[in-house]
């Protein structure tokens, strides 16, 4: 037994005193000499394995002097060391720095979009978050410089960088980065990792071990001394005179700081760094702003008003510093919503909190009485058909001509008949900036003004099957989306719009109502006329080609509809609430779909297009509408 001990003890002492013997001796000259005095052979060094104990063969001041070496078939790994030319994205790691394994270099599209939307995490789109919280832009990743300024290089590693190719007048750096060529060799680490101030790479000479017992894995540059900036997401961008982003220490002189975009700086544009690394000023600090560019705080149903430690400041700023607090009130035509938000704060950290809620939108409701008129109409002021707008339209003359009438569903859209806005010679809608609606208008003449409001054309959806003369008017319906929503007023208000199921589609017989157009008198001023309907089953036994989406009207007297009246709306007056303080509202049935020639005026039963079935259509593009609310 103790025979054996005796053995185990001397196998012990001669692998110890071995081991011993390789790290003291000198290599050989074609041995490779490690940081801790081993020897391995010069063709282990810089082949992207770690044959050193400490590693020391395989560092970027090792290896990035042979990079210009590796050419194909070989494959080069970020930090100069090169391997078998199948290594990348094999799903081993041939590289020492995984360069040949990196998502950047190595996932595919979804992948990628992915693990950008990680990166990118509450920063904006062209934006990446760094580990310190602050964002930077995209465009500053991989130019050397440590832009995340929290001294961990996040934005120059390998990971972001490894898979980059740099031009040929490029230096690529020991993590991927690229910088210009002139800024080698220059005694200023240029990379973050100052790759470009390796030894080997300029002829300098390796900084001599204190003690054996030293592990270098890699070799700094020239020291350097300056003035730091201040750790933290509030951290400025520094540059030189020259746009040059700068690094710490910063060198004595004028620093000029800036900010990412979505921040502000709040200090001196510039601060002065001395001779004894000492700032003479407050380094600015970049504050996160809230942002206003998705129009938070906007929409056509609420007003804002915004303070600024109680003084008040203008909503409409693209960028809204943290305590600005904004609330919100509903505007004419709009009623609170069941559960408001009637406030916003902007917080540290430039975010919102709580979010504005529109408010609803009221409808199908007059200001004042009507006057009696002598003619056949009753003549109005422009308060008893708030919703009902003139269509204009600019083909050749010197001024904007009538062309037909609409209603206003919501404050950017307006319903019409779709043949007032078709050109029947290229089957298609006429161009947008053909048109202009006019809204709180007295007067026909486009020019005759007094309070009325203008509005251009977005965009203008027709009825899918509808296809002009030739299908009698089929589907005689088109919805205008406007340029900026109407302000509502007296004289400017919303039909309200309902529609029913199934059979009740056509249960609208024998309802009295009223259409609204601009008499054919002289001075062409806005009237309304009382009607009676009529179903489509009662309508065809005057007019056999009446189609199937269609009712008619008869008016009371000797009213009739003229051209002018097409698109208008015909409009009914029922309870919606029995126990509103204003039970009745005026709701839209139909849109007028013929259209006499000019000033002339229907001698028989107007034809109308029932809107019940389009509900699709409508209710689309008013929720869409509602989206800006």
């Amino acid at each position: 037994m103790k025979l054996k001990v005796l053995l185990s003890k001397l196998l012990f002492l001669s692998v110890f005193f071995t081991r011993l013997s390789r790290t003291l001796a000198e290599c050989t000259p074609n041995q490779f000499e490690c940081d801790n005095g081993s020897c391995i052979s010069q063709y282990d060094a810089c082949n992207g394995v770690k044959n050193c104990p400490d590693g020391s063969d395989e560092t970027v001041m090792m290896c990035i002097a042979q990079a210009q070496h590796c050419t194909k078939p070989y494959f080069l790994c970020t930090y100069g060391a090169c391997v078998i030319g199948t290594a990348p994205c094999n799903g081993i790691q041939e590289c020492a720095d995984n360069s040949d394994e990196t998502r950047m270099r190595c996932s595919n599209e979804d992948e990628l979009r992915q693990y950008n939307r990680i990166l990118q995490g509450n920063c904006q789109e062209t934006e990446i978050k760094c580990p310190s919280g602050i964002c930077i832009d995209k465009s500053y990743l991989c130019n050397g410089a440590d832009n995340c300024g929290d001294g961990s290089g996040y934005d120059e590693s390998v990971d972001f960088c490894g898979h980059m190719e740099c031009p040929g007048y490029s230096f690529r750096c020991g993590t991927g980065s690229c910088i210009s060529k002139t800024l080698t060799c220059n005694g200023e680490n240029d990379c973050f990792d100052g790759s470009d101030e390796a030894p080997k790479l300029c002829n300098t000479t390796l900084p001599s071990r204190i003690g054996q017992d030293t592990v270098t894995t890699a070799v700094s540059g020239p020291t350097k001394r300056g003035c730091t900036l201040p750790a933290g997401d509030e951290r400025p961008i520094a540059k030189d005179k020259q746009n040059r982003i700068l690094t710490d220490p910063l060198p004595r002189g004028f620093v000029y700081f800036s900010c990412e975009t979505g921040y502000v700086r709040q200090g001196n544009e510039k601060v002065y760094c001395s001779n004894t690394n000492v700032w003479n000023d407050e380094v600015p600090k970049c504050v996160k702003y809230c942002t206003n560019k998705n129009n938070e705080l906007y929409g056509y149903s609420t007003s804002a008003r915004c303070t600024l430690n109680g003084q008040l400041v203008n909503c409409s700023k693209t960028l809204h510093e943290p305590g600005t607090e904004v609330t919100f009130t509903c505007k004419t035509g709009f009623n609170k919503p069941l559960f408001p938000s009637h406030r916003m704060r902007c917080e540290k950290g430039g975010k919102w909190s709580g979010g504005r809620t529109p408010c609803v939108q009221d409808c199908g409701e007059i200001a004042t009485p009507i006057k009696p008129f002598a003619f056949n109409g009753v003549t109005v002021n422009n308060t008893v058909v708030p919703w009902h707008v003139g269509l204009y339209v600019w083909h050749t003359e010197k001024s904007y001509h009538f062309q037909c009438g609409g209603s206003l569903l919501t404050p950017d859209l307006v319903i019409t008949a779709a043949h007032c806005v078709y050109d029947e010679t290229r089957r298609e809608a006429y161009s947008t900036d053909t048109f202009k609606i006019v809204a709180g208008k007295f007067y026909r003449n486009y020019d005759q003004q007094t309070n009325d409001v203008r509005n251009g054309v977005k965009v203008i959806e027709i009825a899918r099957e509808y296809n002009g003369r030739a299908a009698n008017y089929f589907q005689d319906l088109a919805l205008l989306s406007l340029e900026t929503p109407f302000e509502f007023s007296d004289i400017i208000r919303p039909i309200c719009v309902h529609f029913a199921s199934f059979a009740e589609k056509e249960y609208i017989n024998n309802k009295v109502g009223q259409f609204a157009g601009w008499s054919i008198e002289d001075d062409h001023k806005l009237q309304f006329v009382t009607a009676e309907s009529k179903d489509n089953s009662m309508c065809k036994k005057e007019l056999q080609d009446i189609q199937a989406d269609k009712f008619c009207i008869f008016t009371h007297g000797k009213s009739l509809a003229c051209q002018g009246d097409s698109g208008g709306g015909f409009t009914a007056k029922i309870q919606t609430d029995y126990f509103a303080r204003n039970a009745y509202r005026h709701h839209l049935y139909g849109v007028i779909s013929n259209a006499p020639n000019a000033d002339q005026c229907a001698t028989s039963l107007t034809v109308m297009t029932n809107i019940q079935y389009f509900d699709d259509m409508i209710q689309r593009a008013m929720d869409e509408s509602r989206t800006r609310a």
